[in-house]
Formats: structure tokens, C-alpha cells, sequence
């Protein structure tokens, strides 16, 4: 009887009614349908396969979840030296707590001089690792949340204030030990953002605070 060697992968994403469910790899590893006559043949298929199977997510490692560090240090630090009168929404999937179509804003406040907002980029390696459905930074952990000060939507934006976390950006033309992150506290005519900046192992080395008035012309 072929022996079969099998991976499950069973996951529910509610983001956006999209649903990734049950894959199954497998290999079938007779050596007569295979075609292989040696043992040695054999364990090479099996360590191929297994290989394959455990490949997916790997590169992942390779960076900290920023996002995840900045929410902790918010909800830990920052909230309770700049508290909300209202619960802040917040969102735990990249799709929703990631800002769409937005301009890296420029944390002057860390001693930032360019004069552009375009002299930033995305960690590209880590952003397009994060939208893979099995990446540990595809989801923020909201255990242990405080509920009085914060509500966990799952779909749609809510009520505000909302929090947004931008990827982590670095300096195009800067020393590329410096990796920022924005969070952003968005009010109906107010912006807060929080300038956090890292160093490479995921560490918080300094942070900042602004406000932007929103202007809404009707």
C-alpha cells in the first residue's frame, strides 16, 4: 500500500468575508509510482516534501513584528499619558490596521530634517511576508486589552477615534539602522501621531508626538 506523507493547514480569515481553508500538500511516496528504486531516492522525496511543507512562513523570522511592539508600548505607555475620553477602535488584521494609500508622515519631532515625506519606504521583504495567510504578523495579539479604553472591530471602520498602524518605513538616503513606525489616533477633525523609532532587533529608542487640525469641507 502507498504511504502518504500530508500536511493540513486549516486557518479562518474573517477579513473581508475572506476565507482560506483546509490545504492539504501531500505526496504520495510509493517508490513503484515514483518511479524511484533506491531508499536513498526515497528519503529525498521525504525531505523534499517536508521541506516544502515548512518552507512557507520561514522568511518571516527574519524581522520583529513592529506593529505588534508599537501597539503594546501604546496601550502601555502612551494611552495613559495621553487618555481618550472615548474607546479607541482598533483592528486586528494587517488589512484593516495598516493605512491604505497613505504618505509616510515625516517625525521631525526625532530630529528627521527632510524636507519630503517621500524620502521613506516600506521594509518591502517584510511587508510582502506579512500578507501571506500563515505570517505571525498578518494579526495584532489583543489579549489582556483593556476594554474600558479600547473596542476590537473585526469588520468596518466604526466610530472614532480609530488607530492605525503604518509598516515600519526606513530613510531611502539614511542610515539604515533607523526604522520608523507611525501610529495614528484619527479623530473627526483631529490627527495624533505617535513617531516611534527602532533599531533592528525590534527595540524602541526614542518617540515623539504631533497633532494635525483636519480641515472638512462639505
Amino acid at each position: 500500500m502507498a504511504e502518504t506523507i500530508g500536511c493540513n493547514l486549516d486557518r479562518q480569515l474573517t477579513k473581508r468575508k475572506v476565507a482560506f481553508t483546509h490545504f492539504d500538500f501531500s505526496i504520495n511516496t510509493n517508490p513503484i509510482i515514483l518511479g524511484l528504486n533506491k531508499k536513498s531516492d526515497l528519503k529525498k522525496v521525504i525531505l523534499l516534501t517536508f521541506l516544502i511543507n515548512c518552507t512557507i512562513g520561514v522568511s518571516q523570522t527574519k524581522y520583529p513584528f513592529y506593529e505588534q511592539i508599537a501597539f503594546d508600548f501604546y496601550k502601555a505607555t502612551i494611552i495613559d499619558s495621553f487618555p481618550s475620553k472615548k474607546k479607541i477602535k482598533v483592528y486586528p488584521y494587517v488589512t484593516d490596521f495598516h493605512l491604505s494609500g497613505y504618505v509616510f508622515s515625516n517625525p521631525r519631532c526625532l530630529g528627521i530634517t527632510w524636507k519630503s515625506n517621500k524620502q521613506f519606504k516600506e521594509i518591502e521583504d517584510y511587508v510582502e511576508n506579512q500578507w501571506h495567510i500563515d505570517s505571525d504578523k498578518f494579526e495584532l495579539d489583543f489579549s489582556n486589552l483593556d476594554k474600558k479604553k479600547f473596542k476590537i472591530k473585526r469588520s468596518g471602520k466604526g466610530n472614532y477615534p480609530r488607530l492605525f498602524i503604518t509598516a515600519p518605513n526606513k530613510e531611502i538616503n539614511g542610515t539604515s539602522a533607523r526604522i520608523f513606525v507611525n501610529i495614528h489616533e484619527n479623530y473627526e477633525y483631529q490627527n495624533i501621531i505617535y513617531h516611534l523609532e527602532f533599531n533592528e532587533n525590534g527595540q524602541i529608542k526614542n518617540w515623539c508626538r504631533t497633532v494635525n487640525e483636519i480641515v472638512r469641507i462639505y
